[in-house]
C-alpha cells in the first residue's frame, strides 16, 4: 500500500489504534493474582539468622542501568536483610559469564542474557529452573503479550518485561525531494525502487545502507528478507532447511540493494549503523533499539517530524512481513539458593508501573512485553513520549502486527535454539557476505551455510 508522497506515512495513521489495541489493559485477574505478591517473603525472609544476597545479571544499556539500580534499592528497601548484587555485563560476555557462575557454586540467582536465544539455550544447558507459578500468578497471557511468552518443553521460565523491535528508519523530506515511494512499501520491487531514487552517490547520499559486519545484529536484516519472502532457517520439526531458493532470492535480493549502499556500510560497528540517516548519508537505515528521538537531538534537531519508522516489507503481497523482536526477560537460576526470594525479585521488576519506569529511563527506546502499559498515564508524563506519540505508537503497532522472537520461535509455537545460535555465531550475515562480497552465487551460499550450520549447531 502506497501513499501519496505529500501525506504522513499509513504506520503513522494505523499506529493511533493502538491506544486500545495490542497493550490494552489487562485483565482485573491478572490485578488481583499480583495483589500481596510483597506481602511477605516466605522462605526468603531471614530474620537475625543474616543477610541474604541476591545475584542479578543483565546486559541493560547505560540509562536502563540505573533504573533497575533503582527498582533493586527499592526492593531492598522493602525487605528486611536483603541485599541485590547487580553485575551488568556486554552481550557477548553474558552467556560465558552465567556459565562460569553456575559451575562456580555461585550462581547468579536471576538472569537476562542479552537475548532470546541465549537465553533459551542457557534454559538447556540446565542454567534456569521453570517459574510457572511466577507466569500463572500474574494471569499469563491476560498480563503478558502472547508473543513474548512460550514454553520450553511444557515450561515457562521467563517473565518478560521490555523488549525491542526491529524497524526501518527513513527521511521523509529526502523521500519527498527524490519522490520516490513512501513507506510501508508493499514489495522489495518497491523498496528497491525507492532505494534507486534516493542514492546520489554524487552527493554522498545513498538510499539504503547494506551492513555487513561479523556481528549477530548484522545479519538480523538478512533474515527478516529470508522470512519475508516464506523461507525459514527451522522448519516446525526441528530441521535446517536455509538451502532453499527462499533463501537464495533474499541474498541475491541484498546483492541488489548493495547498489545503493556506501562500501563504508559494510563494515560499520553497531553505534555507527543510525548517524549517518541523521548527517544525510542514508535515506533509510534500520535498527532495532528506538534511539531516533535523541539521535534527532544529538545529530539533526531540524529533523523533529520528518524521521519515521516502518517494517521491512516482505517480498510481496503473497507473503507477510517479520519483525524481529527480543524480550524474554528475566529467569531464575536452577542453582539459586533462595528461589523463593528471586521469584518476588521477579515480580517486582514485572509490575506493571516498574516496566514503564524502565522504559521511561529511554523514552521511545523499547516496547513493553506487559499489556496495558499504553495506559499507563506515568508513560505520557515522559516530554519526549509526548513529542514523538505517533512514532512511538507505531513502533508498537509494528510489534503487534509483525513482530516475532525469532531467536526462539521463528515458526511460531514451536521453540528451538538453533535461530539464536546461526545469528549469534554469524552463520547468517556469512551467507550474504559470500554473496556480497565474495561473489558467490546465491543458492550456492544458501547450501554452504546450510551444511554449516548442520555441522556448527546442535
Amino acid at each position: 500500500m502506497v501513499e501519496d508522497n505529500n501525506t504522513l506515512p499509513n504506520d503513522v495513521t494505523r499506529a493511533k489504534r493502538t491506544r486500545r489495541g495490542f497493550l490494552a489493559t489487562a485483565s482485573a485477574s491478572s490485578v488481583v493474582a499480583f495483589a500481596g505478591c510483597l506481602g511477605g517473603l516466605g522462605g526468603g525472609k531471614t530474620g537475625s539468622s543474616g543477610t541474604k544476597t541476591l545475584r542479578v545479571l543483565n546486559s541493560a544499556y547505560e540509562p536502563t542501568q540505573k533504573a533497575f539500580k533503582k527498582l533493586f534499592s527499592e526492593f531492598e528497601d522493602e525487605h528486611d536483610n536483603v541485599k541485590i548484587e547487580y553485575n551488568r555485563v556486554g552481550f557477548a560476555e553474558a552467556p560465558q559469564k552465567a556459565s562460569q557462575a553456575h559451575a562456580s557454586g555461585n550462581p547468579y540467582d536471576i538472569m537476562n542474557l542479552a537475548s532470546p536465544g541465549n537465553n533459551v539455550t542457557a534454559a538447556k544447558k540446565g542454567l534456569f529452573q521453570p517459574i510457572n507459578d511466577v507466569i500463572s500468578d500474574r494471569g499469563g497471557s491476560d498480563y503478558w503479550l502472547e508473543k513474548a511468552i512460550f514454553k520450553l518443553d511444557g515450561d515457562n521460565y521467563f517473565a518478560p518485561h521490555y523488549g525491542s523491535v526491529l524497524n526501518l528508519l527513513y527521511r521523509e523530506d529526502l523521500f519527498k525531494e527524490a519522490g520516490a515511494p513512501m513507506p510501508p512499501f508493499d514489495s522489495w520491487n518497491q523498496y528497491k525502487k525507492a532505494a534507486k531514487m534516493l542514492t546520489k552517490s554524487d552527493q554522498n547520499q545513498y538510499g539504503h545502507p547494506v551492513f555487513l559486519g561479523s556481528n549477530h545484529f548484522h545479519g538480523v536484516w538478512p533474515m527478516m528478507l529470508v522470512l519475508g519472502n516464506g523461507g525459514h532457517l527451522v522448519n516446525s520439526n526441528g530441521k535446517i532447511v536455509y538451502n532453499s531458493k527462499e533463501t537464495a532470492e533474499a541474498l541475491a535480493f541484498i546483492k541488489e540493494m548493495d547498489q545503493f549502499s556506501p562500501k563504508s556500510a559494510h563494515n560499520s560497528s553497531i553505534p555507527d549503523m543510525r548517524p549517518p540517516l541523521y548527517k544525510g548519508q542514508f535515506a533509510m537505515t534500520w535498527y532495532s533499539t528506538n534511539l531516533m528521538p535523541s539521535d534527532i537531538e544529538e545529530y539533526n534537531p531540524d529533523l523533529k517530524g520528518k524521521v519515521h519508522v516502518t517494517h521491512v516489507p516482505a517480498k510481496d503481497s503473497s507473503h507477510t512481513p517479520v519483525a524481529r523482536m527480543t524480550g524474554t526477560g528475566y529467569g531464575l537460576s536452577s542453582k539459586t539458593k533462595h528461589p523463593k526470594l528471586a521469584k518476588e525479585l521477579i515480580k517486582f521488576v514485572t509490575r506493571k508501573e516498574n516496566v514503564t519506569r524502565l522504559l521511561l529511563s529511554q523514552p521511545a527506546g523499547k516496547v513493553p512485553m506487559v499489556k496495558g502499559i499504553l495506559e499507563q498515564d506515568q508513560l505520557w508524563e515522559s516530554e519526549t513520549l509526548k513529542e514523538y506519540e505517533d512514532h512511538y505508537r507505531n513502533l508498537v503497532g509494528i510489534a503487534q502486527d509483525y513482530g516475532r522472537i525469532i531467536a526462539v520461535n521463528e515458526n511460531p509455537g514451536t521453540v528451538n535454539s538453533i535461530t539464536g545460535q546461526a545469528l549469534s555465531e554469524t552463520h547468517v550475515v556469512k551467507s550474504a557476505q559470500d554473496v556480497v562480497l565474495n561473489g558467490m552465487d546465491p543458492m550456492a551460499s544458501a547450501n554452504k551455510w546450510a551444511k554449516k550450520m548442520r555441522e556448527d549447531l546442535k
